[in-house]
């Protein structure tokens, strides 16, 4: 909602997102725990050409495609790390498991469990872009397995970002455990965080790719501060009932509250004009998602084959309340480097708010076959009740309600021991969007988008090796737009057809690698393109991406690991019109990890340099608004265990 306010106000702006604090460092080895190049991230280290918010050039969150440890999860703000053990991007061959699979994949976010005894450790020290940093994680856990309790706090105080900007980041967690019989176990999670900066600064450019900007310098106004607060509530229960039964149930609520938040452009200089300032000022907004699951398996066997079915209901509600925010001009800023100090201007916000509901319920079937190591088959099927409201500041409400029928199958089939072909498609339910203001339908909801996904490839295992995954895809979803009577609706597809190639694992006993490349064919048909309104590419769109990351624990030093990686990106379109283009680029990772002992207590020394050649990067968002990317940074920290 947000996004298509800011776009009419202020030339185009991203969507308003939660003002995600940088996650803490972990001793853990990304590239080692990492099993294809897709993507992987323990603490703030990740590896993948993939992230949590992007697959395949698509956007997951409005796809709604995670997990929380198999478990159907809505989310409204990120997973905090005091209750993230880790993150898995589930794609190609790695994701064709994945009961009622949706296009794009799904991201798994894994807890952390507290075995037997205690444990804990404390992790202090700097993390580049962001400054002091500690988090201290605790486990414990009675010797029967029955109950275990985990957790942590994250102390971040006052911050410094490589945007010049400053703050304070707190969160906490706990995770409890109970086993109160055999094959059933109950979890818990409950995270909270408080996080304070300053504006979020974006720049424009409308006619060519914007010149270098200095980074590390605060281009906000004192008076532009912003918070926000999270809270994840939420209650698992996996059960083995035996002979084959087995029972899941999940329920979770995710919070997102803003107190203030201010959206800071600057125009970039052109040959004959300064630097502009403007900006949206908003007022309290806030976010709520609800999602509930619960799931009853079969397994059984007939001869050589193994049956697995499976039924399963949802349960979705989401509720945005969100400011339409007030705009503001700054005037011109001479010096970009020497950002003067201006009042805040006479502007009051508006209380009234545009809300944003949706209600969903979902229920499914699904089959799986397996025939040993030869062949698997799964299929499934999905009817879904989506309703979607949303009330302007007039009070005016719309609603739209769809009952699509979703489907999908795979199949994997064993060529040989180590060569896996596989094959799959899916259907996938999306939001579309409201209206805005501009188009002459207003508030006008759209029924919910259905996207669908093709993919085929093979997956190979080297003895005693890594894995190799190569696949090609093709995704293909509705496209929102403003046709040219002036009304909202779907006026086309973009359609992303590309190849993935993966290889993860242990090259030698000491050497452990991830590679990863994958070429993206994005096109976007229908009338806008036949207009000229736009281009035939989406924006932001590298076709070409390609990683390497290297970890080596060098033979003569008891402890003592390099790792190192390059992130490559070709060129991407810049604007919409497809007119002006931002050149490729490579950026270099280079560090180390010591592990040690000080009085038979381990301690983990952990030093990286990101953005090695501190090479500068435009980022380029949906809106054709950009950020720069982060200079070189070192992050150096130390982990104890207790």
């Amino acid at each position: 909602m947000r996004e298509t306010i800011c776009c009419l106000s202020l030339l185009a702006v991203p969507s308003a997102h939660a003002q995600v604090a940088p996650a803490l460092p972990q001793s853990g080895d990304v590239v080692r725990a990492s099993d294809d190049a897709f993507g992987r991230r323990i603490g703030i280290e990740e590896v993948g050409l993939y992230t949590e918010s992007e697959v395949r050039g698509f956007d997951l969150q409005s796809a709604g495609n995670y997990r929380i440890e198999d478990h159907y999860y809505v989310r409204a703000a990120g997973m905090l790390q005091p209750v993230t053990q880790g993150t898995a991007i589930r794609v190609g061959a790695n994701g064709l498991r994945t009961d009622f699979a949706a296009p794009s994949g799904v991201v798994q976010y894994d807890l952390p469990d507290g075995s037997p005894g205690a444990q804990a450790t404390i992790e202090t020290g700097w993390w580049g872009g962001s400054g002091p940093v500690m988090l201290m994680r605790a486990a414990a856990g009675t010797h029967d397995e029955g109950l275990s309790l985990a957790g942590g706090l994250q102390i971040g105080a006052q911050q410094n970002y490589t945007d010049g900007t400053g703050g304070d980041f707190f969160a906490a967690g706990l995770i409890p455990r109970w086993s109160p019989a055999p094959g059933v176990r109950l979890t818990g999670i409950w995270s909270h965080n408080w996080f304070t900066r300053g504006a979020d600064t974006y720049f424009s450019s409308p006619d060519a790719a914007p010149p270098e900007v200095t980074r590390d310098i605060d281009r906000t106004q004192p008076w532009m501060d912003a918070s926000n607060q999270s809270e994840l509530i939420g209650a698992m229960a996996d059960v083995d009932g035996g002979a084959g039964w087995s029972f899941g149930a999940s329920a979770f609520l995710s919070t997102l509250d803003y107190r203030r938040s201010v959206f800071n452009l600057i125009r970039l200089p052109t040959a004959v004009a300064p630097a502009e300032a403007s900006g949206l000022l908003f007022g309290e907004e806030g976010r709520r998602s609800f999602s509930a699951e619960i799931t009853a398996a079969k397994r059984f066997s007939t001869g050589a084959i193994d049956h697995r079915l499976v039924a399963m209901a949802r349960r979705r509600e989401s509720v945005v309340r969100s400011d339409p925010g007030v705009a503001f001009m700054l005037g011109p800023y001479p010096d970009l480097d020497a950002v003067p100090e201006l009042p805040r201007p006479p502007i009051t916000l508006d209380p009234r708010r545009v809300r944003d509901d949706v209600w969903q319920w979902t229920g499914g079937l699904g089959y799986r076959l397996s025939i040993g190591d030869t062949a698997e088959l799964r299929a499934d099927l999905q009817h879904v009740s989506y309703r979607k409201q949303a009330r302007g500041l007039d009070g005016t409400t719309m609603r739209e309600t769809s009952r699509p029928w979703l489907y999908g199958a795979a199949l994997s089939v064993g060529i040989t021991r180590a060569l896996i072909g596989f094959a799959s498609y899916a259907r996938g339910l999306e939001e579309a969007g409201v209206a805005p203001a501009n188009a002459v339908n207003r508030g006008a909801v759209l029924p919910a988008a259905i996207s669908r996904q093709v993919e085929l490839g093979i997956k190979y295992a080297f003895r005693g090796g890594p894995t190799l995954i190569a696949g090609l895809f093709d995704l293909a979803k509705p496209l929102p737009g403003i046709d040219a009577e002036g009304a909202f609706g779907f006026v086309g597809e973009v359609r992303h057809r590309g190849a993935e190639l993966s290889l993860a694992g242990p090259v030698t006993p000491r050497l452990n690698a991830v590679l990863g490349a994958t070429w993206l064919d994005a096109r976007i048909e229908g009338e806008l393109v036949d207009n000229g309104v736009i281009g035939d590419q989406p924006i932001g769109r590298p076709a070409v991406m390609a990683l390497a990351n290297l970890t080596w624990r060098l033979p003569n030093v008891k402890g003592l690991t390099i790792d190192g990686g390059v992130s490559i990106r070709s060129e991407r379109y810049a604007d919409r019109q497809n007119r002006t283009t931002l050149p490729g680029y490579a950026v270099f990772n280079l560090g180390l990890r010591q592990r040690f002992e000080v009085d038979g207590y381990p301690l983990t020394l952990r030093a990286r340099v990101a953005n090695l050649t501190d090479r500068f990067v435009w980022n380029v968002g949906n809106s054709g608004l950009f950020t720069t990317n982060t200079p070189r940074v070192l992050t150096l920290t130390v982990t104890g265990e207790i």
